[in-house]
């Protein structure tokens, strides 16, 4: 496995991983970043309870630091993990994956840069020039999403508008899925999450509701008002995460974002009161909450 540079990679296998996952994850945990729209006071106890996020994500650091062997195969990050966490540059470890590099199953190459060969792959790095022998190579690369986007449309204008400029944080969409000034379109799968199929999920019911009319789009300048406060919270998202936030990641705000939704549908957006107050705020939220099946609809 070659790479350029170490990102956090975690097992979830770990006996306090759940914990931690729910500390990092959870409504509360929501209360301690920045939000889009959020007003003074959700802005000022962000402020307030920073501290507590910084110590709940050095305590993270610390156990899987201690409990992976991270640090005997050079794959500890130079990033935090808080960092990490708002552009969602996480990813979670196969079983056994540590085992498997010790027994010679994987082999992990850093290098700064890579070359092909007719039979394999030469690495670049620090001076240092290595063949590794290949029948097969893997790219995971990605993909360049906002030139597919751009590809959709014949309309030079449309093609201009529909991501944005370069600096942009955020894809001017409304709720992430319709441009203000783009009729007759939606897209489904641009933001990114920590568990994307969910929030992919719950953007396509949004969707549905639209174009079965439950859901009633706000006039051009209101859309492109709740697009401007998502983009002022991208570039806060970007400076805190020291540029590791690329373009359009909700991981840190997923549940504000779906309670957005959820309102939007006529559903209530704290979807775990029967579960009680202390699951609503501890409990991470997942597809067994989505508003297909908790079915709490606002009447009236």
């Amino acid at each position: 496995m070659v790479y350029r540079h170490a990102n956090w990679a975690v097992d979830p296998n770990l006996t306090w991983a759940a914990f931690f996952e729910k500390l990092m994850t959870s409504r509360l945990a929501e209360l301690m970043v920045r939000k889009p729209g959020e007003g003074l006071a959700l802005s000022l106890l962000a402020t307030v309870l920073a501290p507590v996020r910084w110590l709940i994500a050095m305590a993270t650091e610390a156990y899987y630091k201690a409990l992976m062997s991270m640090r005997e195969h050079g794959m500890v990050p130079d990033h935090s993990l808080s960092a990490a966490m708002l552009g969602w540059r996480i990813s979670v470890l196969p079983d056994r994956f540590y085992d498997m590099v010790v027994d010679g199953g994987i082999v992990l190459r850093r290098c700064d840069s890579f070359s092909f060969l007719a039979d394999g792959v030469v690495l670049d790095s620090a001076g240092e020039r290595v063949i590794v022998d290949a029948d097969v190579v893997i790219l995971a690369t990605g993909f360049d999403a906002d030139r597919l986007l751009r590809g959709v449309f014949v309309s030079p204008r449309f093609r201009e508008i529909i991501v944005g400029r370069p600096s942009d944080t955020m894809l001017p969409l409304y709720r992430h899925c319709v441009h203000p000034r783009i009729p007759q379109m939606a897209v489904v799968g641009y933001a990114e999450s920590a568990a994307s199929i969910y929030p992919y999920e719950m953007m396509a019911k949004w969707v549905a509701h639209l174009l079965d009319g439950a859901v009633r789009l706000p006039g051009v300048a209101a859309m492109e008002r709740s697009v401007a406060e998502w983009e002022r919270w991208g570039r806060w998202a970007r400076r805190r995460s020291g540029g590791f936030f690329l373009k359009s990641c909700i991981a840190t705000v997923t549940t504000w974002y779906h309670d957005q939704l959820c309102r939007d549908m006529g559903y209530r957006p704290r979807r775990k009161l029967g579960e009680g107050h202390l699951a609503d705020w501890l409990q991470p939220y997942g597809p067994p909450t989505t508003p297909a099946s908790s079915e709490e609809e606002i009447s009236g």
